[in-house]
């Protein structure tokens, strides 16, 4: 996830136009969102297994029941929920993917480091269970 992170920003930092206009930028890009996104989203069915909690149907499901189980706050859970429906239209090509519009919608990127410090600091304190 980290690594996704790092080179998300990287091509972000080139700017929307240089994003729009250079599909391999593009394609690492879309990979990379998948990847982080659905990082986000295998963490939260880890916790929610572990929980004994049901399962969601969906990815974005996971997230919210991490919102509403304080794992996460609920503003962090939808932020991150809407980026796993982003990662299912990349991954299952619904839509004809807008690029600039990608780029747009890349800031919940930096959504994934409080993600981290947040399951970081929920291991710590569910360590003995």
């Amino acid at each position: 996830m980290e690594r996704a992170l790092r080179v998300l920003r990287e091509l972000r930092r080139r700017g929307r136009e240089a994003f729009v206009s250079d599909e391999v930028v593009q394609d690492r890009a879309a990979r990379n969102a998948q990847l982080l996104a659905q990082g986000c989203a295998d963490i939260a069915l880890h916790i929610i297994a572990a929980s004994g909690a049901s399962a969601p149907e969906t990815y974005a499901e996971a997230l919210t029941a991490l919102g509403a189980a304080g794992v996460i706050t609920m503003s962090l859970a939808e932020r991150l929920a809407g980026a796993v429906r982003l990662r299912n239209i990349l991954v299952h090509g619904y839509l004809d993917l807008d690029h600039g519009r990608l780029f747009d919608e890349l800031d919940w990127i930096e959504s994934t480091e409080e993600f981290a410090a947040a399951i970081e600091h929920w291991l710590e304190q569910n360590a003995d269970h």
